[in-house]
């Protein structure tokens, strides 16, 4: 008992069973390390510090240039776009009266007949305005326009001197597209269709007068003398044709015309085997042609017919004007709207920043008043 009791004041551990005493074991002694390296005790979480009216006004005071550059340009927005939106008022009120009244043009009968004498500054008040004329084509002074896609096919669109029956210097009719291998005449002038492909002799058409846009200065002018015209420049047109400024597109129709004659038909009559009919057995090819009909569509040629035979295909009579002006209208009063309301926003904000002027200006004084 007093070796317990000694033992265990020494710090010796001991054990002790079934009354054996068992040799002291000393506990292991605690090893301590020294840093090499010292980690100060500051946080490195960065602080950010928020910018205040007083840095802001200062930063904004180095660049007053700029500023009133900026604030003029914000005044002025709200004031042009709001005129531009009136404009653009006035704009979509002419162009619906622009194309009310050439749907009223074009809804209107044909004009039988044109005057001798036309006069090209009038043709724009009768744009759309469809009428008959009685004549022949010049196929000799032939003209291309394009090239112009059609159905994925491409091709170009004929344009075709018109002397007239009743006098004047002919006019400048588009016949309408056909495609690039059927450019040569003698390749229309053969099938079943030559007499619509290239009619002879007098006949009479109906068109509908267009005004074309004009040439800008950034595109290329004509080549003299070439039959190929990539934009339709009317006054280059009539140069090259002897005709006048004056420019028609045919109206678009599949119907037959038994009154037009092939130029197949032409060289039989010259020949005079047709004379009467006495001295021949042939039969008058304008007879089979398919007659005028207004009501049965199945009286009427295929348009695929006029591809492969090399007829124009001319364009479909409507108005083409595009009117977009209620976009821009909206547009423009919109910006109108949006950067007042950024004005008046900005005004807001400066009343805060210049009163932080003051401050400032105050503490230069206060630090001058000190030197």
């Amino acid at each position: 008992m007093f070796h317990l009791r000694s033992a265990t004041r020494l710090g010796i551990g001991s054990r002790f069973t079934l009354g054996i005493c068992h040799p002291p074991t000393f506990a292991p002694k605690h090893t301590f390390s020294r840093r090499g390296v010292k980690t100060p005790t500051i946080d490195w979480k960065p602080i950010k510090s928020s910018v205040t009216n007083l840095s802001k006004a200062e930063n904004q005071s180095k660049s007053p240039v700029f500023r009133k550059f900026i604030l003029g340009l914000m005044i002025a927005m709200p004031v042009i776009s709001f005129f531009l939106g009136c404009w653009q008022v006035k704009r979509l009120r002419w162009k619906v009266e622009l194309i009310s009244r050439s749907e009223h043009l074009l809804a209107e009968p044909p004009l039988e007949g044109l005057p001798a004498n036309l006069d090209p500054s009038v043709i724009l008040e009768f744009e759309f305005r469809r009428f008959k004329v009685k004549g022949h084509f010049d196929y000799d002074k032939e003209l291309f326009l394009g090239p112009r896609l059609r159905n994925g096919e491409l091709g170009y669109l004929l344009i075709t001197p018109f002397v007239r029956s009743d006098g004047g210097d002919p006019i400048l009719i588009e016949r309408g597209w056909i495609q690039k291998e059927k450019v040569i005449p003698t390749r229309r002038a053969r099938g079943y269709l030559a007499h619509l492909a290239m009619p002879q002799g007098e006949i009479e058409i109906e068109a509908m007068f267009r005004m074309m846009p004009k040439k800008s200065t950034l595109q290329y002018d004509h080549e003299p003398g070439s039959r190929l015209f990539h934009i339709p420049d009317v006054e280059a047109m009539a140069k090259e044709t002897d005709s006048l400024p004056i420019y028609a597109q045919m109206m678009y129709s599949l119907k037959d015309q038994p009154d037009w004659k092939s130029p197949e038909e032409v060289a039989e009559t010259k020949t005079g085997l047709k004379w009467l009919g006495l001295f021949s057995n042939k039969k008058d090819h304008s007879t089979e042609h398919i007659p005028v009909s207004e009501t049965d569509s199945t009286m009427e040629w295929q348009e695929f017919e006029f591809f492969n035979q090399g007829v124009p295909i001319a364009a479909v009579p409507k108005v083409s004007f595009t009117n977009n002006h209620m976009q821009y209208l909206f547009t423009w009063f919109g910006v109108s709207i949006a950067s007042t309301a950024l004005l008046f926003y900005t005004f807001y904000k400066k009343k805060d920043l210049l009163s932080a002027e003051k401050v400032i200006e105050a503490k230069r004084r206060e630090m001058k008043k000190l030197l």
